[in-house]
């Protein structure tokens, strides 16, 4: 009885710095060698899969950041697989940012594909465009829905972009597909001047966004919907390219195993030690 009771105390009283170390270590470990641990695939991913799926060399993609670095960091997995998916299918690329901040994003994106577009000779010019940060307000989503061209003429080092496949461009009909990545910064003025035209748009956005966006991919607006940084870990899963999603999955899995684990220890504690010496 001794003895239990010595454990029950011991399990009561274990210092809370061995705690944050034991989750440091279970979350740091799988972000340095992830395990890749079982993960379902959602009907929401797997829809999202087969619109970017069906595109083809023909095909011309408005890849719009909707997001600023904090919010990116939650959806950066969704982010890279869909590019490393639209450049596999060989569908032409125009990059477009809403928030300043965002347009630090491609050089960090294309560095991180840069064996996809090696393998399948993705070309600058020819393949995809950098446009740089062309959205800061409403009035510039509605007017590139009017007059692609007549808002939009450098790319973001300020070349021409007339000569490139974008001349094919010209209002919101000729968008093959608008994959927007957003916080929410401007994803309802794309909803107001593409999407209800009839324009086919899908989104990665942030966990909170998910509720007010599901009522948009029910009625049509939007074909499809990432969900957050799990939606980009089962998008790695199912293009066979595990990335970050997939590490921070494993990260958050063991770390919610390590909670329980805890969970369960403390009852032990407070049953076995503290509740009876209270009773005493």
């Amino acid at each position: 009885m001794t003895e239990e009771r010595s454990i029950a105390r011991m399990l009561a009283e274990i210092d809370r710095r061995i705690i944050y170390l034991l989750l440091f270590i279970v979350v740091t470990v799988p972000i340095l060698r992830p395990v890749a641990m079982p993960l379902a695939v959602s009907p929401d991913t797997k829809q999202y899969y087969k619109v970017l799926n069906a595109l083809g060399p023909d095909d011309i993609v408005l890849f719009v950041l909707d997001t600023e670095f904090s919010g990116y960091m939650e959806i950066q997995s969704g982010v890279l697989a869909s590019a490393r998916l639209i450049i596999e299918k060989g569908a032409k690329m125009a990059i477009a940012c809403s928030h300043p901040e965002a347009t630090g994003i491609p050089p960090m994106m294309f560095s991180y594909l840069r064996d996809v577009m090696k393998r399948y000779d993705y070309k600058y010019g020819e393949d995809y465009v950098v446009l740089g940060y062309i959205f800061p307000n409403e009035a510039a989503v509605a007017s590139s829905a009017q007059d692609f061209h007549g808002v939009v003429k450098e790319d973001w080092q300020g070349r021409p972009i007339k000569g490139t496949f974008l001349d094919r461009i010209h209002d919101w009909k000729d968008w093959s597909l608008i994959a927007i990545f957003s916080t929410g910064v401007r994803s309802d003025a794309f909803i107001r001047h593409y999407g209800l035209r009839g324009t086919p748009m899908v989104i990665n956005c942030i966990g909170v966004m998910i509720p007010t966006t599901k009522p948009y991919v029910d009625t049509g607006i939007f074909k499809a919907l990432l969900p957050s940084m799990r939606g980009g870990a089962e998008l790695e899963k199912l293009i066979n390219a595990p990335g970050p999603g997939l590490a921070a999955m494993d990260c958050f899995t063991f770390g919610h195993y390590l909670v329980i684990i805890f969970i369960i220890i403390a009852n032990i504690g407070y049953f076995g030690y503290v509740r009876r010496r209270a009773e005493r």
